[in-house]
């Protein structure tokens, strides 16, 4: 569920993505632990066989630096408004849930940058036998990119968010055979950008396909080892950025140590070819890792690690990305949240000088006046060191403060 741009911007580890196998080791490992921010969540409204949650959160906001530059900063002040619904099933079999969210930015001294976002996502289960399970999901929505971002092609300092859409849908097969657990299935993204100052952004248009599966083995209590195998293709509408198709693989172990810890860590290659004669086929070791921990009822820590081949707007061979993120929520008191997190990305440019790391610390401080209702304040410092021919690094601070209603 969104909860608006505060959260996108003071919570989230900037410029991170991860594979479709990265995706799905991060539910394998992650359970069905209750969290400490679980019991922040609305009671929930019952309509049938479904619960419906909705909430709104409104906030005011500070950004010292509004378009990502490295001198002659801009800062602003604003507020956001960001309504969301979550729906979901309460069947004795099978599963579906929806979720849907819409956010509205307003900057008070830059209006160009004010600006609307919204997503929605609907998955579900079907249970075919005790053993065999179908998954299936749909999802997609409105975005705007980061200023400051490398990717983010424009001439100079962008009087506009760089705005796109994107469109997901995915499907699995999952069957039990006494210990051994094999699972099949493919993906489809698809994304489309707006131009941005007449800066013509069709050539970022395209879609990934993506294929695979995996297969794990319950060779003691709570431990599983498994093998992880995606294919992708990738394919553009322009020539800026190259097509390609590339594969991951993993090996490693899934993990639910009780209730207190889980996760699954992994380790393997994956390598992507261009459709570029002469260029060479980037490649190279690639890793995953995720943990969810409750050390005690009061804390939960999580951490997630990736290392990826993605693509890139200005280097036809990619970019190899590094990317861990580590959140903890602390329960002070009942009603009184501490939740501190550092993200950290570095983007290796395979055939060119650029390079381009990524540090992002912040926390937020949330309290629940009463069932219903909470309060609470946010900070978020990000750092990109950027080297290569022309570019300079930039900061950013962003603080605010926000008030949350939940049914």
């Amino acid at each position: 569920m969104r909860a608006g741009f505060f959260i996108a911007v003071l919570c989230a580890c900037g410029g991170v993505s991860a594979g479709a196998s990265a995706q799905e080791l991060s539910r394998a490992g992650s359970g069905e632990m209750p969290t400490v921010r679980d019991r922040f969540d609305g009671l929930g409204l019952r309509t049938g066989q479904f619960w419906v949650m909705p909430d709104i959160e409104t906030g005011y906001f500070y950004d010292s630096n509004v378009f990502g530059e490295s001198t002659g900063k801009n800062s602003s002040s604003g507020v956001y408004v960001s309504p969301s619904v979550a729906v979901n099933s309460d069947f004795g079999r099978h599963e579906i849930n929806l979720k849907a969210g819409l956010d509205h930015y307003e900057y008070f001294d830059f209006s160009s940058q004010s600006h609307t976002e919204f997503d929605g996502e609907v998955d579900g289960r079907y249970d075919v036998s005790a053993d065999t399970a179908i998954f299936a999901g749909l999802k997609g929505g409105k975005f705007s990119q980061e200023p400051g971002d490398l990717e983010y092609p424009t001439d100079g300092v962008p009087s506009s968010p760089g705005e796109y859409y994107t469109f997901e849908s995915w499907g699995s097969l999952k069957h039990t055979f006494n210990r051994l657990l094999v699972s099949v299935g493919a993906a489809f993204e698809f994304f489309d950008y707006d131009d941005v100052d007449g800066v013509d952004q069709d050539f970022r248009d395209g879609d990934i396909v993506t294929t695979g599966g995996r297969l794990s083995y319950l060779f003691s209590p709570g431990y599983r080892i498994f093998g992880d195998f995606r294919y992708n293709w990738r394919d553009y509408d322009g020539v800026t950025i190259v097509d390609s198709d590339g594969w991951r693989a993993l090996a490693g172990v899934e993990f639910e140590v009780t209730r207190l810890v889980s996760g699954a860590l992994g380790v393997g290659y994956n390598e992507q070819t261009y459709d570029l004669a002469g260029s060479p086929t980037t490649s190279g070791i690639s890793y995953h890792g995720s943990l969810i921990w409750n050390p005690t009822p009061l804390m939960t820590v999580k951490l997630n690690a990736d290392r990826t081949i993605e693509d890139s707007t200005f280097n036809q061979t990619g970019r190899v990305q590094d990317a861990v993120r580590l959140g903890v929520d602390y329960e002070i008191l009942r009603t009184l949240i501490f939740s501190p997190s550092v993200g950290f990305s570095y983007n290796d440019y395979d055939s060119s000088p650029v390079s381009d790391t990524r540090i992002e610390a912040g926390a937020e401080l949330e309290y629940q006046m009463n069932r219903f209702i909470s309060v609470g304040s946010r900070y978020k410092y990000s750092y990109s060191d950027i080297s290569g021919p022309g570019l300079t690094d930039w900061d950013r601070h962003l603080v605010g403060v926000y008030a949350k209603a939940r049914f």
